[in-house]
């Protein structure tokens, strides 16, 4: 008959939050190289050994398309590219300017995005962020 007493092995103490490193700073130089802050060079080294070659041509593309865009909004609301810059604020403003323009109408004026379309778009650039954090 089995114990009803947990084991030894599972009665081992949770680590300490405070000995828990965020994963935001784990792994970051304490200096970066302007090449290493910046948005369109780690977009790049992600579509390269992460995406392409491993996903088919199509999504590729799309996930390219997708962090492009990401790139291009955040480069002209903010005036520059860095990756330091964008926190999550950045990223909410660009839900939000998706969900109200983020396509093109037929007669070229700004069109809302579906809210699914919204969600993939975020999806990618979630995607590049936590492999930026893994291999910085």
């Amino acid at each position: 008959m089995p114990s009803s007493t947990p084991s030894s092995a599972s009665l081992s103490p949770a680590p300490d939050r405070a000995e828990i490193t965020s994963r935001k700073v784990a792994g970051l130089p304490d200096r970066l190289d302007l090449a290493d802050d910046s948005l369109p060079v780690w977009t790049e080294r992600y579509l390269e050994l992460a995406v392409r070659g491993v996903r088919s041509a199509e999504v590729s593309a799309k996930i390219s398309r997708n962090l492009q865009r990401f790139a291009a909004w955040i480069t002209d609301g903010l005036g520059r590219d860095r990756l330091s810059a964008v926190t999550p604020r950045e990223v909410s403003a660009w839900r939000d300017h998706l969900a109200a323009a983020g396509n093109r109408g037929r007669d070229g004026t700004p069109a809302p995005m579906a809210p699914t379309t919204v969600n993939n778009h975020l999806a990618h650039v979630s995607a590049l962020f936590t492999w930026i954090t893994a291999h910085a």
